[in-house]
């Protein structure tokens, strides 16, 4: 049944017009809307940038939407003749309980087949996160502090960070270039190499955001922008790391969407690391009572215990010159 899916400016659009928004069409449209870029100075002699973020404010952003036509000889080009009346124009989105306020960009080439056709059309929503009132998360996701935004866990609003945003954390920043000198007569260049430092990355956040209604959904999910686009910079604190990393929300991009029955939306946040991102490697070493480093029965490897997670006395070394056993409360991991 596609009547009921979709209204603009009150119209059915597949009463009306014989069109419709085809399964998994959705995805742009309830994409975030990107963050203006703040004002920065970009320091030589520092890591990253410093960013105003007394204020951040979402831009415009640029939405499509494929629609279906049921027929080649349907009343589409009514339905182009309506978009082109006044600019703004009101998308009720019903099965996925939106509304947006879109204008029209552009239309790509139509596809056609004897009895179908297929249009992409470009909207522009000017009016982002429009008379949003807040509302703390909920979710009955069960707790994991893996990831933490502003020291609260991502499963307060129903969502995983997904494989592949760990090493998105971990990769290493572009250098900034120190002073370079490329004098014609000479071969070569002349560097300051002195010191390195590195600008600003974007990481990028594989997320999956579960729930139970699509009430719960959009109430978590609205709540995650709200509380990304707070003033000042924002922590994203990495369990594996024991590490804060200060960022301000980009952008996101909506890969899948499945608004029915088990209900999932799969996302990917785009975070720019302002600073303070370089990987801390401190911790502490594994020692006998004489303060003699314990290492491993091939004497390759010491055995690290992170900060503040880990007491000497919550691990007990035991070594039969054939075995190496190690029994711990919590975790450990071995450090070449």
């Amino acid at each position: 049944m596609m009547s009921g899916k979709l209204y603009v400016d009150g119209y059915d659009v597949y009463k009306q017009y014989g069109i419709y928004v085809p399964d998994g069409g959705w995805t742009s449209l309830i994409a975030f809307p990107p963050l203006k870029q703040p004002e920065q100075n970009d320091w030589h002699e520092e890591d990253g940038i410093e960013a105003d973020l007394s204020e951040p404010v979402l831009n415009t952003r640029e939405v499509s939407l494929t629609f279906a036509i049921s027929d080649v000889f349907s009343r589409y080009n009514d339905f182009i003749e309506m978009l082109s009346d006044g600019s703004y124009h009101v998308f009720e989105c019903a099965v996925i309980e939106r509304k947006y306020t879109l204008r029209l960009v552009s239309q790509s080439n139509r596809e056609y087949a004897v009895t179908f056709g297929r249009e992409t059309l470009k909207f522009a929503d000017d009016f982002p996160f429009s008379g949003y009132t807040y509302k703390v998360p909920s979710s009955k996701m069960s707790a994991n502090d893996n990831y933490l935004i502003d020291g609260v866990q991502t499963t307060n609003y129903g969502l995983r960070v997904l494989q592949g945003s760990f090493s998105e954390v971990l990769k290493t920043a572009a250098v900034k270039q120190n002073m370079l000198r490329n004098i014609k007569t000479q071969s070569g260049a002349i560097y300051d190499g002195e010191m390195v430092f590195y600008k600003a990355k974007d990481v990028k956040l594989n997320c999956l955001m579960r729930a139970d209604t699509l009430a719960e959904l959009w109430r978590n999910y609205d709540a995650l922008l709200y509380d990304l686009i707070r003033p000042e910079e924002r922590a994203l604190t990495v369990k594996e790391l024991e590490q804060d990393f200060p960022f301000c929300y980009k952008s996101c991009a909506v890969s899948e969407f499945y608004p029915e029955d088990r209900i999932w939306l799969k996302f990917t946040l785009t975070l720019t690391f302002t600073r303070d991102f370089r990987i801390n490697e401190d911790g502490t070493i594994l020692v006998s009572e004489d303060g003699i480093p314990i290492v491993t029965e091939d004497g390759v490897y010491f055995i690290d215990l992170l900060l503040d997670r880990y007491g000497f006395d919550s691990v007990r070394f035991v070594n039969n010159k054939q075995t190496l056993r190690l029994t711990s409360n919590g975790s450990f991991r071995f450090n070449n």
